[in-house]
């Protein structure tokens, strides 16, 4: 039976992550802090999983060898800084895995996303660039924008975190007609699973490039799903700019809906193409979901 340690297992991704790895039939093993490992809430889903718990942190080394050498594979869905990623790198690097999952690869094709532009994709370059210095098993799955993220929010990035979902307004950037692709949390987990199935697929990147929609398009469906009408204000192209300015981190508005390049084409093999026998959930689908439950369920 093949094992897998799954970093991050009680997020959003890491939780669905959690889920497709024990439905493959994996022997399902988690790396927790230990304050989370005392939250039974938290903790309850992973054991009705059957997950074998580890206990360490990202910045210690010794735990991480201590995890990473009870199995073959390890997927790393945490958003963490570039100190902590290269010493998870080092880790596998000393234990040796069959494969390795970066969660620098959770987020836009570097093919064609512009560098310089975005500093937490910048980081998660650099976290690459190691993984692929080290000569590590790799497998990188570019997803775009996550359903939890971006289509809960209409597109809206600043709306994240806040009550309700989808918002009563919000922000509709440039003419809102640049389209982006979106994927549901539970379908990037099923495309890691078959990649890491895949023998083909060592040392090689996937993109997920599907439900492309243009955040113009996205507000109007979820009208129709819903019979709700959000409040828009448009911003231009050049206010985005001066907000960015203040805050970088929402250079990934700019690169969605103004520069496009969720939706570019790259050489990056895409995984509806690899893996004609997955099904990706719509955004429609998503909504009708969201507008069942009053608001957010994703």
């Amino acid at each position: 039976m093949t094992s897998t340690l799954i970093i991050g297992a009680t997020g959003l991704l890491g939780s669905e992550m959690a889920k497709a790895s024990a439905r493959n039939g994996d022997s399902l093993h988690v790396l927790v802090r230990q304050a989370t490992s005392a939250n039974e809430a938290r903790m309850r889903p992973l054991k009705d999983l059957g997950a074998t718990v580890h206990v360490g942190d990202l910045d210690d080394y010794d735990s991480l060898v201590r995890a990473v050498g009870k199995v073959d594979r390890v997927i790393s869905s945490v958003h963490v800084g570039s100190a902590s990623e290269m010493t998870l790198v080092r880790a596998i690097r000393d234990a040796g895995v069959s494969r390795y999952v970066p969660s620098a690869g959770f987020g836009l094709d570097f093919a064609a996303a512009a560098p310089g532009s975005i500093e937490p994709l910048d980081i998660k370059r650099t976290v690459f660039d190691a993984v692929r210095e080290a000569d590590l098993p790799y497998t990188v799955i570019y997803t775009n924008g996550f359903f939890s993220t971006w289509v809960a929010t209409l597109g809206d990035l600043t709306r994240f975190g806040s009550s309700p979902l989808p918002p009563a307004e919000v922000t509709l950037y440039g003419e809102g007609n640049v389209p982006a692709t979106f994927v549901s949390e539970k379908d990037i987990a099923a495309v890691t699973m078959r990649a890491l199935d895949d023998p083909n697929a060592v040392r090689s990147e996937i993109r997920i490039a599907q439900n492309k929609i243009t955040q113009r398009e996205m507000i109007e469906l979820w009208r129709q799903v819903s019979g709700r009408s959000p409040r828009v204000k448009q911003m231009s192209a050049e206010e985005l700019e001066a907000l960015i300015a203040a805050v970088p981190g929402l250079g990934l508005l700019r690169a969605f809906w103004i520069r496009g390049e969720t939706a570019l084409e790259t050489a990056t093999p895409e995984a509806g193409t690899l893996y004609p026998e997955l099904r990706f959930e719509s955004i429609e689908s998503a909504f009708v979901a969201m507008a069942g439950a009053g608001g957010h369920r994703l």
